[in-house]
């Protein structure tokens, strides 16, 4: 298999062999993509420069196996300059995509929903729903996303003056009279995060309980690393 000029973002890089990389690109038509840049490391010229995370590049790899062979690459003139903790989110978004999503599965959606959120980083946008709005993209791309409008057991809306609990597999439902208050997520959280407003400190505290929530099964007990680096600024 040989793929030619695909768009890419590169998510994360590491040491390979003496002198080589290994590399994790995010792709438009092929999801997660990991290749080896051979030799890469031993040739200090500003093109290694661009095997950085965040740079998008045009790539060109071969291979059937796990691990692809990156063959050439080059800039589509696409840079971005991320600082403290616009930056620390983009480590973030680039660990969870590494860690859940699967080699060579194409989200068309995810890719541009990635560089959507790319972009507001480096526009200095509000962090908290960016991160949430991106975490929710992703667990519905990955067939683990919940509709907060829907009250999932009794098939109705959810209502904004009603108490819910929430079921990671099933979704909302009307909150039973023995659930502990710290369990209970009001009607109206639920439709604010529908509609994408965080503007609620209540919402957003929810709605953070709540990807977190969703996110666990699917990480394990392996903390991301990236979460380490907000605890100074008391942000993530």
């Amino acid at each position: 298999m040989r793929v030619d000029l695909q768009p890419a973002y590169i998510l994360h890089t590491r040491p390979y062999r003496d002198t080589s990389l290994l590399i994790d690109f995010l792709t438009p038509d092929f999801g997660r993509v990991t290749a080896v840049a051979r030799g890469v490391r031993k040739n200090k010229t500003p093109k290694r420069q661009l095997l950085n995370p965040f740079s998008r590049l045009l790539v060109c790899w071969q291979g059937k196996t796990d691990m692809k062979l990156l063959t050439s690459f080059e800039s589509d003139n696409h840079f971005l300059s991320l600082s403290a903790n616009h930056l620390y989110s983009g480590f973030y978004l680039n660990e969870l995509l590494v860690r859940l999503l699967p080699e060579m599965d194409g989200h068309n959606g995810l890719y541009f929903a990635y560089e959507q959120s790319l972009d507001a980083l480096q526009n200095k946008g509000d962090i908290e729903p960016l991160l949430r709005e991106f975490e929710f993209r992703l667990l519905t791309e990955l067939g683990y996303g919940l509709d907060f409008s829907v009250d999932a057991r009794n098939d109705c809306a959810v209502e904004a003056q009603g108490l819910y609990e929430c079921h990671v597999q099933e979704g909302f439902f009307r909150a039973g009279p023995d659930i502990p208050e710290q369990f209970l997520l009001k009607g109206e959280w639920l439709l604010a995060i529908a509609a994408g407003d965080y503007s609620a400190p209540a919402t957003r505290l929810a709605a953070k309980h709540l990807s977190r929530r969703l996110l666990k099964p699917l990480l394990g007990n392996r903390p991301l690393n990236s979460r380490q680096l907000f605890v100074p600024a008391k942000q993530d």
